[in-house]
């Protein structure tokens, strides 16, 4: 059976090389995304022959594994899946697959299934440049929110978030928490984890930025990089200030832009239809679908 442990904060610190070898630019393969969300989905993990192995509690669908990735071989550790479901009796499911890793996870198990995709839980992947003015025809209203928050005011600064400017973005968050988080689980969640990931902001690796209107903050914007890839974890913003989400996003970019990102993932929309239609107004180039696939 495998020995399946919490997600602690020197977990995530042990299994950042084995995300680093992955490239399925999906959040869900990322220290932000297991770790804001471990308490939510009950995750765990295991490192088994040099594979990433993680277990989630996914909605009505109980326990699922998710794909292994790391430096190993991942059909041993396919195999090694197979045995721990059956040692517990519980269904062979695997959760977020995406859609590429599909066929490589059923070929590997090869037994019958059935798949079904979440759409409320597929990720949007940008073009990198997308954010960088939000230049052409498609990105007009994104622009013109940004020339108009620039025009009503002039005297905006965004500056890298660090430990040294820290309790800023702590103090933002507390000060609105009533505009933050809302009477549902998720955005609940999200909130509090929020807070306590910027408790290991640089031991996570991530980067982020604050911005500021009169010296005071009115948003703040964080993520991680992990191969060609920019996910952006947490973007949280006024929305009394016309633009400041639309700016935040492109400043962000604009100070990553020389790592050698070609896109950006800027997560799901957990179903909340305003926030999809916000996400396709940026225009993503791809959607990062995402299954769950169950063996018989």
């Amino acid at each position: 059976m495998l020995d399946f442990k919490k997600l602690t904060p020197q977990a995530m610190v042990e299994i950042r090389p084995l995300l680093d070898l992955q490239s399925f630019r999906s959040c869900d393969f990322t220290i932000g995304g297991l770790y804001i969300w471990r308490n939510f989905f009950k995750q765990e993990y295991t490192v088994y022959n040099g594979m990433l192995i993680c277990t989630a509690e996914y909605f009505d669908k109980g326990r699922c594994y998710s794909f292994p990735v790391g430096s190993g071989d991942p059909g041993s550790a396919l195999e090694a899946i197979k045995a721990d479901a059956a040692e517990r009796n519980i269904p062979l499911r695997f959760c977020c697959i995406p859609e590429e890793a599909v066929a490589r996870l059923t070929d590997g198990i090869g037994r019958p299934y059935e798949s079904i995709e979440y759409r409320d839980w597929a990720d949007y992947l940008y073009p990198y440049e997308n954010f960088l003015g939000y230049h052409g025809k498609k990105l007009t209203t994104q622009r013109n929110h940004c020339n108009r928050f620039m025009r009503e005011y002039p005297q905006f600064e965004y500056v890298p978030l660090t430990s040294a400017n820290m309790d800023e973005a702590r103090a933002f968050l507390t000060v609105n928490e009533n505009v933050f988080r809302k009477a549902n689980p998720i955005s609940d969640e999200d909130y509090v984890r929020t807070l306590e990931v910027l408790d290991y902001f640089g031991l996570f690796g991530f980067t982020g930025g604050l911005l500021k209107v009169d010296g005071k903050t009115i948003g703040f914007t964080a993520g991680e990089l992990i191969g060609d890839t920019l996910y952006v974890h947490i973007e949280k913003a006024l929305s009394e200030y016309a633009g400041a989400y639309p700016m935040l996003a492109s400043l962000y970019a604009k100070q990553m832009q020389n790592s050698g990102a070609a896109f950006i993932n800027r997560e799901d929309d957990s179903g909340d239809l305003g926030l999809r239609y916000s996400k396709t107004e940026y225009r993503p180039c791809a959607m990062v679908n995402k299954f769950v696939v169950e063996f018989k």
